[in-house]
């Protein structure tokens, strides 16, 4: 052997056997069930039926290892997709099992289910965290399964530190000043109750963990009886409920349960279903966000303060434009809490057009404004002057000459978009959320809510007139709106009726920019064509990126954004029709003849709204055709009464057809306990 080739054997043996390629060691671990379990390397295979277990291992950088998830697991932007196989209380078996995972990882309301995969060899690993103490765990154990000890320990530091700067700011209020704090599980009309969570439960950790003191019933579990006396015992003065609150403000109005403090004044609130319901990697930011909302009067005010205002960090962006002298994205601590802004230079003072600001003159710097959820209820007080006054203070800019737009959506999922042709080019830079406020201008008329918005700057290579300025809102508008049809985006408050053409609080800067003079910026010339197209990209990867809203997604997933409850239909105590369970109609929609009918359904019910229907003949026969395939052989059971559902025509159609099809199969119904909020 020569010399050479020896040493180059060496090096190759070295670089195999480097830190960077270490051996992988065994692991060994317990899970929240009790169960030991041994792996002899790190799967590749996994299904995990736990949205929080999902969104670690996405954190960890071993998400191209899930092949499947429930429907309340979003896929992040620039991960490959995963199956889905259901929803979190009845998952389909056949699902899971087609994709042939090595481990599967599972909650305690899946017992069922966790029998029937172990008999099939198939490692299950239960790791739905309880409390705090499982939320680490959690993260540590995944790190072992993973060998990814470092990972695993800075997000647990990441959560500590959370946590730490809510539990530090919190302690600076009086203890006179602690406010009672409930977590609405739900309410029963009819049973002249509600429903809170039991002592042991982690809604009431996480409660505390925000400086609230929770209610003490004397009674363990995830959702507990409260009565009115004990309701009136313990007078709340915040109340919470998740996703809609508008059906428990509606019967705390009632004699009695109006007489607390939270009613009294009006603080009974509603907040993401995927925080409140699940102790996650975000838990941390929840725990800051509740004690904002709790506490706002007091952090708003200095003195209750515990850090200056200043720029933590700057990170440079590339914009490839002779005027432009520097594009970064600074993260600010303001009020505490830290925030991010996009921040673009220009060399010499130009005009911009804002449809935040109208027309400013002597322009030298542009931006985007992120506002954490922790920050959205201290923002808003003293109005836009107080806010923008308080974010150009802390980045240490010329309010004179800057012009800034403000969003909820995390300037960390920024897009970027360049398009150029014919010696033009043009840049737009995206932010959008518009998951909570998105509406249909002309149907509809929102309240200001913060954590949506679509906020858009435009920059080319030309310097445009005003008149190019001003067209260009127009094109802006058409491509921001063309992506979100695109996307089938649902109006928030009406989400069965309209599609979204915004959130209500989009905007928008162009700037003049420098170079060859332009005049046309419509949909017909090129420089407009070239905006359209930027525009276009950017607001899909940006709701990407926010929202995790791709325009690919399955039928369970476009049901549940148009707030369509599969439970009330096939799972909850009123069902529709209660011979099929929540697990069957589930699993029937995974089937692609099933959910091509219930696609047709959602187009030909938009056209519907729009008297663009001339009858729905055709289509009967179709699902008709269905519910008779699904029975196969066995008599057709009765049609089911959608009619109390609220759903548009073509979609009861539909539904109603797979649920006949279903009935008429002799299955026994599958029990299915509890609600819809994933987790």
């Amino acid at each position: 052997m020569s010399r050479r080739w020896f040493a180059l054997c060496l090096l190759a043996a070295l670089l195999l056997w480097s830190p960077a390629h270490p051996a992988w060691a065994s692991a060994d671990f317990i899970d929240f069930a009790g169960q030991p379990h041994h792996l002899d390397a790190p799967p590749q295979r996994v299904v995990s039926l736990v949205p929080e277990v999902s969104d670690a291992l996405y954190a960890l950088g071993v998400g191209g290892t899930l092949k499947g998830h429930t429907m309340y697991t979003r896929t992040p932007a620039g991960e490959p997709p995963a199956a889905l196989v259901g929803g979190f209380f009845a998952p389909s078996e056949e699902a899971i099992l087609s994709l042939k995972p090595q481990v599967v990882f599972t909650s305690r309301v899946q017992a069922g289910l966790e029998k029937k995969l172990a008999a099939r060899g198939i490692m299950v690993v239960r790791l739905h965290a309880r409390d705090l103490k499982d939320l680490y765990a959690r993260q540590e154990i995944l790190g072992l399964i993973y060998e990814r000890p470092a990972q695993a320990r800075r997000l647990n530091d990441q959560l500590r530190a959370d946590f730490d700067l809510v539990a530090r700011k919190v302690a600076l209020v009086p203890q006179g000043e602690r406010r009672r704090v409930m977590r609405l599980m739900a309410v029963d009309p009819q049973g002249g109750f509600v429903y809170a969570p039991g002592d042991d439960s982690f809604q009431n950790e996480l409660i505390r963990a925000a400086g609230g003191i929770p209610p003490q019933l004397g009674a363990k579990g995830g959702s507990v009886k409260m009565s009115l006396d004990q309701w009136r015992a313990f007078d709340p003065q915040v109340v919470y409920a998740c996703g809609d609150a508008k059906a428990a403000r509606k019967f705390l109005e009632r004699e009695g349960w109006n007489q607390v403090e939270a009613v009294k004044k009006h603080r009974v609130i509603a907040l993401p279903c995927d925080l409140t319901c699940r102790l996650s990697l975000d838990s941390g930011l929840f725990a800051q966000s509740l004690a904002a909302r709790v506490y706002g009067d007091f952090f708003a005010q200095k003195k209750y303060q515990l850090y200056p205002s200043e720029v933590l960090s700057r990170q440079p962006l590339e914009i490839d434009l002779a005027y432009v002298r520097r594009a970064q994205v600074d993260q600010v601590r303001i009020q505490d809490f830290a925030h991010r802004t996009l921040l673009i230079a220009f060399k010499a003072p130009m005009t911009v057009l804002s449809t935040l600001e109208g027309q400013l003159d002597g322009v030298t710097l542009i931006g985007n404004h992120y506002m954490p959820p922790p920050a959205w209820g201290l923002g808003h007080g003293g109005g836009l002057e107080e806010l923008r006054l308080r974010v150009v203070q802390a980045l240490q800019i010329d309010a004179r000459t800057s012009s800034l737009l403000f969003t909820g959506a995390d300037m960390n999922h920024l897009s970027v978009q360049r398009r150029e042709g014919q010696g033009l080019a043009v840049y737009a830079l995206v932010t959008a959320g518009a998951m909570h406020n998105a509406l249909r201008i002309a149907q509809e008329g929102g309240a200001y809510v913060e954590p949506g918005t679509i906020n858009i700057l435009v920059l080319t290579n030309r310097s445009l007139t005003p008149r190019a300025m001003a067209r260009a809102m127009i094109t802006i508008t058409e491509a921001k709106t063309a992506a979100l049809q695109d996307l089938d985006l649902r109006s928030s408050e009406q989400p069965l009726a309209y599609q979204a053409t915004g959130t209500g609080t989009d905007n928008i800067i162009v700037a003049q920019g420098a170079g060859p003079r332009a005049e046309l910026t419509g949909g017909h010339s090129r420089l407009g064509a070239l905006m359209a197209q930027a525009v276009y990209a950017g607001v899909l990867e940006a709701l990407a990126k926010q929202n995790r809203l791709h325009q690919k997604r399955p039928v369970l997933l476009r049901l549940k954004e148009r707030g369509v409850s599969l439970y009330a239909l096939a799972g909850g105590r009123a069902a529709a029709c209660p011979s099929v369970s929540l697990g069957r109609l589930e699993a029937a929609l995974l089937e692609p003849d099933n959910a091509a009918l219930v696609e047709t359904a959602l187009a030909l019910s938009d056209a519907q709204a729009r008297s663009q229907l001339s009858g729905l003949g055709p289509f009967r026969q179709m699902c008709d055709a269905r519910a008779r395939s699904i029975a196969g052989q066995h008599p057709l059971a009765p049609a089911p009464d959608l009619r109390g559902q609220g759903l548009p025509e073509p979609l009861a159609l539909a539904l109603g057809a797979v649920m006949r099809g279903l009935a008429s199969q002799p299955q026994p119904m599958i029990p299915v306990s509890g609600g819809e909020c994933g987790s």
